[in-house]
């Protein structure tokens, strides 16, 4: 028998567990994963734990995204598909590792029939440390209002004017409110997606101020605010990309993502509150 094949895994097959009159499904279910998946929440299995008894595999849905247009010698520029080639990168699901790496997903019949699916910190025991509280007021705070564009084959959204670099590109647009951060020179305000490394991540890059603005920023904590909603980034680690600051996967960027690309050529205003942690 397979190693992943084993009873303890498999749903019970009790009708009374899934008679409901509403759409409740059992946790640790095949049907409770697609849900969380919906819910943009990742997903694992305790059967694809490694030898150390870590989740390295897990699953996340990729939004839908209408109307990218194909950009030159990027990955979807073959042979057949012409340059400017408008598409619909449709929603799916990717199996995903801790190194960023992923592919389509499609279940086996070991998976839909498993019942030991679980969010992947849940599975992975780890526990959300507690946020200090935050002071009334942020100790900066840029505002402005960004028109939400896209670019990489739809893998970026945001606002970026990188045409003077190798490989650059513009998108979306930024109109500056007010500002009392050293951000002056303000060339991208974007969010990547789970195609891009690292993925779920803000980017904010200015290349004129980019050592005081890390250093008066990058232990700051960011909380975004657009919409009446908050969207907690936490700080930045941005040394050693090549970004000014970068705020890495969390709870609140995956929210904020949704937010971006389902905001494509609308335009938000936000703002960018950094607080002392």
């Amino acid at each position: 028998m397979s190693d992943v094949i084993k009873p303890e895994n498999e749903c019970p097959f009790d009708p009374k567990h899934y008679q409901c009159d509403c759409f409740i499904a059992p946790v640790g279910s095949f049907s409770w994963a697609l849900i969380q998946l919906k819910l943009r929440k990742r997903v694992t299995r305790s059967a694809w734990k490694n030898c150390q008894g870590n989740n390295e595999m897990y699953l996340a849905i990729t939004p839908r995204v209408n109307e990218l247009t194909i950009e030159k010698e990027s990955a979807y520029a073959v042979d057949g598909v012409a340059v400017g080639t408008q598409y619909d990168y449709l929603t799916h699901i990717d199996l995903r590792n801790e190194h960023g790496n992923f592919v389509p997903w499609q279940p086996t019949q070991e998976d839909m029939m498993a019942c030991d699916w679980a969010f992947v910190e849940e599975a992975g025991e780890k526990k959300e440390p507690v946020k200090p509280e935050l002071e009334t007021e942020p100790k900066f705070l840029l505002k402005g209002k960004l028109t939400i564009g896209t670019a990489l084959d739809g893998n970026m959204f945001g606002y970026a004017d990188l045409s003077n670099f190798e490989n650059g590109y513009r998108m979306g647009e930024w109109e500056e409110i007010s500002n009392n951060t050293s951000i002056s020179e303000l060339i991208e305000l974007s969010m990547s997606n789970a195609n891009l490394n690292p993925p779920h991540a803000l980017a904010i890059f200015d290349d004129v101020n980019v050592v005081k603005i890390r250093s008066e920023l990058g232990s700051k904590r960011l909380i975004v605010k657009c919409l009446d909603k908050e969207y907690d980034l936490g700080m930045s680690h941005g040394a050693g990309t090549n970004k000014t600051l970068i705020h890495t996967q969390t709870e609140g960027s995956l929210a904020l993502e949704e937010l971006f690309t389902s905001s494509v050529g609308k335009t938000l205003e936000l703002e960018l509150a950094f607080y002392d942690e």
